[in-house]
């Protein structure tokens, strides 16, 4: 009988196999898994399948070199090293192109295709200095070749260098495999790539736990720090699990675009987590199964993810296409791309600084709130900016995801556009829960819909503030400490400044910059809004300019529920349904408002407080206070329940309300 073997689900540590490697430890297990009466590269590569999960073992005995009952990279390691050290029939090859790279504490141990060692002086295609200090000098693959280089061991002062003739191979890429690599270097940047070609393409293997950290004060060769640093493009895959530990600046640096396809990948860093200058770019757009991304990262006093690029408008970007996104950012802005931030899915967290509970909340009168020094955004957009206005760009667009911020600063914020057409969003924030610099879109316009973007903002001192808003479809539900929903000109203050209270910031109390008064529209055009503004001198839904309310529904409590600007701005409305709650304050938000449409379909029941409601309709609708509701989908945590049915309560009369 065979003896069994189990697969480990387990990653190796590269400490561990350094270990086992090091004495050369070769137990029963022969290594000819096939049964051929040789051990050779086909049993490599049958095992290596194995592990994977693309073929079965008919003896698992003959691969357990370390013979602890379990096969995993340490057996496939020993089973590579066995093929020439314990007398293997297969001849050297005499090729000198360096496919595997093992580090030890004091020197490395380079092999080529065949597994056989290569002497570092006659290595065709690595460089090796200092005993520890490899550089990868032609590409991996160039339409010639086709050798990724496989990379493990264990070094706590050795360096990985890419350093290839962009002139000679322009179009070429360097394939990095990580198969269990923990590499460390105090006095340079670990994992530098200086050049090549197109880009570097770092591959972290599956059940392998890889590590690179750098030490806490150096300069690279690009003047700078970054734990992996590249001044070309660069390129993260794979299922493994790689953490970058930045100790001296930013974790992981590219000068041109940052790519990041899947795999675990954890960063922590004195500054920047992830910085690319000219795009970082999470998820395949080609993937459709964004399971196997995960991204954590945090940055002790710089920004969470961050593009840099500030010159080009096509460029200087972030973009979220999937996965795990987990940002916290300890001194700065969780995710910020200078001239835009795209969404389009992924589980994406972000809290900066102290979270929505540094400032002022949901009970004060707007002018409590503390004063800091620094940008605390969630996800910021910053744009083209020539130190009085914005030129262009600074645009946030988002199409799908779930995304939560608790910040200190504003929850989202841009220079320019923010265009929010899908996505859940729960957003806490001691300042605005949204805030734009020029026009803030909400859903689609004529969709009917109310589940296309959620919005849940239950603490921030403004909800919805831009110069122009757009409200087209979805459902949002704000509680805030001033106003609602703000259509206000003039720009923010802090999108250009560490510091937006003494820049006068929209909404902060005696500022010397402020806003205007002279513009902002407010069109309300569809979809679900709820808006409860602190008692005070807070208004539910407030224009600079005009109010425009053709479709949708609509909860309106504040002191003033719906109000615009002097100076000939007024108030129209053509369709649409909304109920004005005047000085219902937001301490007790457990009223129940039922909204039906003109032939009694129930579009949604939402929790607001109580007072002297009034309703103004256009549309035949009706809302009813108290009904007892069955059915429908609860989104908002609970406050808002859309469809389902209704029957009994109280209709809300006309004449009640005021705005």
């Amino acid at each position: 009988m065979k003896k069994q073997i189990k697969r480990s689900a387990a990653a190796v540590t590269a400490a561990a196999m350094t270990a086992l490697l090091a004495g050369q430890i070769f137990a029963a297990g022969s290594g000819d898994l096939n049964s051929d009466g040789t051990v050779s590269a086909d049993d490599a590569k049958l095992l290596a399948s194995y592990l994977t999960g693309d073929s079965t073992l008919t003896d698992g005995s003959a691969a357990d070199l370390d013979g602890n009952g379990t096969l995993n990279a340490v057996d496939l390691t020993l089973l590579k090293r066995k093929k020439f050290t314990a007398g293997s029939d297969t001849p050297s090859s005499g090729d000198n192109y360096v496919s595997a790279i093992t580090y030890a504490a004091s020197s490395v141990t380079l092999y080529n295709d065949a597994n056989e060692v290569v002497d570092p002086a006659n290595a065709e295609n690595v460089t090796v200095s200092n005993g520890t200090y490899v550089t990868i000098t032609r590409p991996t693959t160039d339409g010639t070749t086709n050798h990724d280089i496989n990379v493990d061991g264990n070094c706590e002062n050795g360096q990985l260098k890419v350093d290839v003739d962009k002139t000679a191979y322009a179009e070429a890429e360097v394939v990095i495999n990580l198969r269990g690599l923990t590499l460390s270097n105090s006095s340079d940047s670990p994992l530098y790539v200086a050049a090549c070609g197109d880009e570097c393409i770092i591959a972290v293997k599956k059940d392998t736990v890889n590590t690179i950290s750098d030490g806490t004060n150096y300069t690279n060769a690009d003047g700078s720090q970054g734990a992996i640093y590249s001044c070309d493009d660069l390129k993260f895959k794979g299922k493994g699990t790689l953490t970058v530990n930045g100790n001296a600046g930013d974790g992981i640096v590219s000068k041109d675009d940052l790519k990041i396809w899947n795999g675990n990948l954890i960063v922590n860093a004195a500054d920047d987590g992830i910085r690319g200058k000219d795009s970082v770019r999470i998820g395949d757009p080609d993937d459709t199964d964004y399971s196997g991304l995960s991204v954590t990262v945090t940055s002790a006093a710089g920004d969470g993810i961050r593009s840099t690029n500030d010159s080009d408008s096509d460029k200087g970007f972030v973009r979220i296409n999937g996965g795990t996104v987990s940002v916290t950012a300890k001194s700065g802005d969780g995710i910020q791309g200078e001239q835009a931030v795209e969404i389009n899915g992924g589980e994406i967290s972000v809290y900066t600084y102290q979270g929505s509970a540094y400032g002022y909340g949901n009970s004060g009168d707007g002018n409590s709130r503390k004063n800091y020094d620094g940008s605390f955004k969630g996800i910021k957009a910053v744009g083209l900016y020539d130190g009085e206005t914005y030129q262009s760009m600074g645009n946030i667009t988002v199409t799908g995801g779930r995304i939560t911020v608790d910040s200190t600063d504003d929850g989202i914020h841009c220079g320019g556009d923010m265009t929010l057409t899908g996505g859940v969003f729960t957003v806490k924030s001691a300042d605005d829960a949204f805030h734009s610099d020029n026009k803030l879109t909400i859903g689609t316009e004529n969709s009917g819909r109310y589940d296309d973007v959620q919005i849940y903002a239950p603490y921030c001192y403004e909800g919805i503030e831009g110069v122009y808003i757009y409200q087209n479809s979805g459902t949002v539900y704000i509680v805030s400490g001033d106003d609602g929903y703000n259509a206000a000109g003039g720009a923010d203050g802090s999108g250009s400044t560490n510091d937006p209270w003494s820049q006068g910031g929209w909404g902060f109390p005696g500022g010397p910059g402020g806003m205007s008064s002279t513009f902002g529209d407010l069109a309300l055009r569809g979809g679900l809004v709820i808006v409860n503004s602190a008692s005070g001198d807070h208004d539910g839904m407030d224009s600079n300019g005009n109010i425009n309310i053709t479709g949708g529904y609509y909860v309106c409590n504040g002191q003033e529920p719906i109000d615009c600007g002097d100076g000939g701005y007024s108030i129209t409305q053509s369709g649409g349904t909304y109920i004005s709650l005047s000085r219902g304050g937001n301490t007790n938000l457990s009223t129940k408002y039922t909204f039906k449409d003109a032939s009694g379909n129930v579009i949604g029941t939402v929790y607001s407080a109580g007072g002297s409601p009034g309703i103004s309709t256009k549309d035949n609708s009706t809302v009813y206070s108290g009904a007892t509701v069955s059915g429908g989908t609860e989104i908002c945590s609970g406050s808002v329940i859309l469809g389902g049915s209704a029957s009994g309560g109280s209709q809300i009369s006309q004449s009640s309300g005021r705005m």
